[in-house]
């Protein structure tokens, strides 16, 4: 769910992982007085929540490595936080 969605964004960034952004499904805010359906999403109706991972040119293999061993573990701790639910 969305709860799942923002802790795993929050979990990557507590453990220094940058250039990561979550997307609930169906999240919205509003701004200046607009409401944005499917806020952060290049569509309003896109039908699952999902991440994007940004590299530079440059990155290295073992940075690479790092940002996978980081996100497996904040997968698992996700899992097990929303399996106690």
């Amino acid at each position: 769910g969305t709860k799942a969605v923002t802790f795993l964004g929050s979990m990557l960034f507590s453990r220094c992982v940058s250039g990561v952004r979550t997307i609930p499904r169906g999240a919205s805010n509003t701004v200046a007085g607009i409401k944005f359906t499917g806020f952060g999403s290049s569509y309003d109706a896109y039908p699952v929540s999902y991440m994007t991972a940004a590299a530079a040119i440059g990155t290295t293999v073992e940075e690479v490595d790092t940002f996978c061993q980081r996100l497996d573990k904040a997968l698992a701790e996700v899992h097990k936080k929303m399996s106690k639910r």
